[in-house]
């Protein structure tokens, strides 16, 4: 188990010409370890991996090395659609000193069951560095089966599941099947389900902006359940467009980054502005 608890998939905030901001990232770290999480995850969907460059996800990972310092684990999301390419961002994870990856399955390549298990078997070959396995069917358009993640779960070096999966059949199925592995809850809104069946935790959207409730909502049942209920529609909304643009426009709000996106990603439209800002003064008055 490579954490247990609350894991912040953050942002890569940006400047207006569209470079890593890099003092606000050391803000953002500073800000999740002030609110207790037990660790970090960059360069992952949240993060915008897809349009950061190779030179600047060195920089990103020293940065957050020198930041974390160890007050917590340090997660890079290294998977891509390549399976080679996906080999170099992992081992490059580990030569920079972090303590694990999340791979995601490969997207738009149209792989089969064998081929996702073949894919996970041949970064087991090449890589060292202990790394969770990234199921999220809505945004690869393929879903990794139980008896499938049964098999990828005996490889060298493989440490977990980060589910996102909303398929609550196929949520329990997972937990029946991998009873004693580490499976992460990969959907703010059904943390509370993977509680009740002893999940290790989640990977969170919502702690970017609220990372002390989101620590403190996996404490115990009661908790689980009253955060459930006060985050419920806040959940919902951070994904009324992709993500990550609604939380970073709460980010924005919360004056923690710019509100600047990378291509072709755009910022949140008006009528979600407006949405949103009613849901966070609600949540203030809560």
């Amino acid at each position: 188990m490579i954490f247990k608890g609350v894991c912040t998939a953050l942002v890569t905030p940006f400047t207006k010409n569209k470079k890593i901001d890099y003092l606000a990232l050391e803000k953002l770290i500073k800000y999740q370890l002030d609110g207790g999480v037990d660790a970090i995850l960059i360069l992952g969907t949240t993060g915008e991996s897809s349009t950061i460059l190779f030179s600047e996800r060195e920089q990103i990972i020293k940065l957050a090395k020198q930041i974390i310092n160890k007050k917590c684990k340090l997660i890079v999301g290294t998977g891509c659609n390549d399976t080679l390419k996906t080999i170099e961002f992992t081992n490059q994870a580990e030569i920079l000193g972090a303590d694990a990856c999340l791979i995601v399955t490969p997207y738009y390549n149209k792989c089969t069951q064998n081929g996702i298990y073949n894919h996970y078997k041949t970064i087991s070959q090449k890589t060292n560095i202990p790394y969770i396995v990234y199921n999220v069917p809505s945004r690869t358009g393929f879903n990794v089966l139980p008896e499938t993640m049964q098999k990828i779960a005996t490889l060298k070096n493989v440490a977990g599941l980060k589910e996102a999966n909303s398929n609550i059949e196929h949520i329990l199925l997972m937990f029946q099947t991998l009873p004693k592995f580490a499976i992460y809850c990969g959907n703010d809104n059904l943390s509370h389900i993977f509680y009740s069946l002893k999940g290790c935790g989640v990977i969170s959207v919502t702690s970017n902006a609220f990372p002390k409730e989101v620590k403190k909502s996996i404490k115990n049942a009661t908790e689980s359940f009253s955060y459930s209920k006060k985050f419920f529609s806040f959940n919902n909304l951070m994904f009324c467009e992709p993500n990550p643009i609604p939380i970073k426009y709460v980010l924005y709000k919360k004056r923690l980054i710019r509100n600047y996106l990378r291509q072709p990603l755009e910022s949140l439209e008006h009528k979600h502005k407006t949405i949103i800002d009613i849901e966070l003064k609600e949540l203030e008055n809560i």
